[in-house]
Formats: structure tokens, C-alpha cells, sequence
């Protein structure tokens, strides 16, 4: 067909593979879980039995939660 001067429909138009708004919505998204989930790790570290370690388990049964009044040490 090529001889005749006629072209297939976007034929020429070749577009190299890029960063579309899906794939930066996920690469954002990708950072939000990240932040949360290191977040989540340091405030697992200290509410945890031993201070610092995120990863063991309470207690069972009823807890006791200190509440210090403000202003007071």
C-alpha cells in the first residue's frame, strides 16, 4: 500500500513507554504505606512490653493504663 501513498492510521505515531498518572498515583501511594507503616513500627515500640521492641505480644487480661496529670512529673 505503501506505494500508492497510503498509510496505515498511526502508523507513524510511535510513543515511547513513559510515567502516566497511574503509575505516579502508585509510586505516591507506594510512599504514603511506607510513612504509615513506619509510623505504626515506632508507636508499636512504645506501647510494647519492653520499650523498643515492636514486635512482642501483651498481655492478656485487664490492663492498667498510668495517666500522668499535666504539669506533674
Amino acid at each position: 500500500m505503501s506505494q500508492f501513498g497510503m498509510q496505515m492510521p498511526g502508523g507513524r505515531a510511535k510513543k515511547g513507554g513513559g510515567v502516566d498518572l497511574y503509575t505516579s498515583l502508585a509510586f505516591v501511594a507506594l510512599v504514603f504505606l511506607a510513612a504509615g507503616c513506619v509510623a505504626m513500627y515506632f508507636a508499636a515500640g512504645k506501647v510494647s512490653p519492653t520499650p523498643g521492641n515492636p514486635f512482642e505480644l501483651q498481655k492478656t487480661g485487664p490492663m492498667q493504663v498510668k495517666v500522668q496529670a499535666p504539669g506533674k512529673k
